[in-house]
């Protein structure tokens, strides 16, 4: 007799037209919740073996998935610097003259001619000179005012950009000039330069702009579905073809808060230290995240079939009985699916021959269907 078909009147099984036996009151029958176009099926260990059948039980377990993306090296923003003079003037003469030189930190960039800066630097000689010819029986208030003056004056070249050597000098030298030589506020490479010979420029014009290489960042773009996923200090490697497949390793750093609207992707930064220098900033690279996501209820991903409107699992019960099963699923991994509803802990779902057990499943409800009165569990 076949399982798969039941009836509520007594009579013959139109599949094998054995006779029909009542099914125990204590509901000893392998009915599941009902999957429209299958039914359970029986198949003897011996045909599972013919077939291959294999089976593996419902658990929880640790779930990490690889989110594969690429990126794109830059710049650490944090760490450019430009140069901006905070008065007009004109360039006298370039110690760095071309993009992409390296400079260290306190090198000579340039020489400027301003003549505020040769104002400013007169005035505070004046009130340098001023305050330090005061005799001893100065009058509290002159003294007072006179050290006033002499601050302001000092506040005004240090606006300007003038260190404290440089005006200690100026106080040494005693006399004020009409050039400043601009120097390497820190070490890198010439991102940009717009200083040239002769050429004005006006105050808080950038002049050159100087990066770093021994860290940089790599952008990420992550799919819209996925960003979700993202949290900062997920592991992650990035893996560069133009170096012979070289591998560094970092960590989510940033995720950026905007959409791309036209790709519906999203960014990530990751931090690169790059103490050899072999990585460049527009250099293309394969970026590979760890998503820890916890302990789990899953399946193996090969225990579901996907029909394009449900997913379908099948669950081995006693009397070797498969019960198709509708699930809900969660996480994917490449090799483990997260259970939301469906199934339960320690079922066994069938992972193995699983398209040959649907489809005598979708027979088999057919011909129960067209047997009259039967129905599919």
């Amino acid at each position: 007799m076949h399982p798969s078909y039941t009836s509520p009147r007594m009579g013959d099984c139109p599949i094998c037209h054995m006779k029909l036996v009542p099914i125990p009151e204590d509901g000893a029958t392998h009915a599941g919740p009902a999957v429209a176009g299958r039914t359970t099926i029986m198949i003897s260990a011996d045909r599972q073996q013919l077939i291959g059948l294999r089976t593996s039980t419902v658990f929880p377990r640790l779930l990490s998935r690889t989110l594969r993306t690429v990126g794109v090296v830059e710049h650490d923003e944090t760490a450019l610097v430009r140069i901006a003079p905070r008065f007009s003037g004109w360039v006298r003469k370039l110690h760095v003259n071309f993009t992409g030189q390296p400079v260290e930190r306190g090198e000579p960039l340039l020489t400027v001619y301003s003549p505020e800066l040769f104002a400013a630097e007169s005035e505070y000689l004046l009130a340098w000179r001023k305050w330090k010819g005061l005799p001893p029986e100065t009058a509290t208030e002159v003294g007072d005012s006179a050290e006033r003056t002499l601050a302001a004056a000092r506040r005004r070249l240090e606006l300007a950009g003038v260190d404290a050597g440089e005006i200690r000098e100026l106080e040494q030298r005693g006399t004020a000039t009409d050039e400043l030589l601009i120097r390497a506020p820190t070490s890198g490479h010439v991102i940009s330069k717009a200083a040239v010979e002769g050429r004005a420029f006006m105050a808080g014009e950038t002049l050159y702009e100087i990066g770093v290489l021994d860290r940089l960042w790599l952008r990420a773009t992550i799919p819209e579905s996925d960003l979700g996923l993202i949290r900062t200090g997920q592991v992650a490697t990035a893996s560069f073809a133009a170096l012979g497949g070289k591998t560094v390793n970092t960590h989510v750093d940033f995720v950026f808060p905007h959409l791309d609207a036209r790709t519906r992707r999203g960014s990530v930064r990751l931090p690169l230290e790059n103490p050899d220098g072999a990585l460049r900033p527009d250099m293309w690279a394969t970026v590979e995240i760890e998503e820890p996501s916890g302990e789990r209820l899953s399946v193996p991903a090969s225990a579901v079939i996907d029909t394009g409107t449900r997913l379908l699992a099948f669950v081995k019960l006693e009397d070797d009985h498969l019960e198709p099963r509708e699930v809900q699923i969660g996480l994917r991994t490449d090799d483990w699916w997260e259970v939301l509803d469906g199934l339960r802990e320690r079922e066994k779902v069938v992972t193995r021959a699983l398209f040959l057990v649907d489809s005598e499943s979708q027979l088999k409800a057919v011909v129960a269907g067209m047997g009259g009165g039967g129905h599919e569990h």
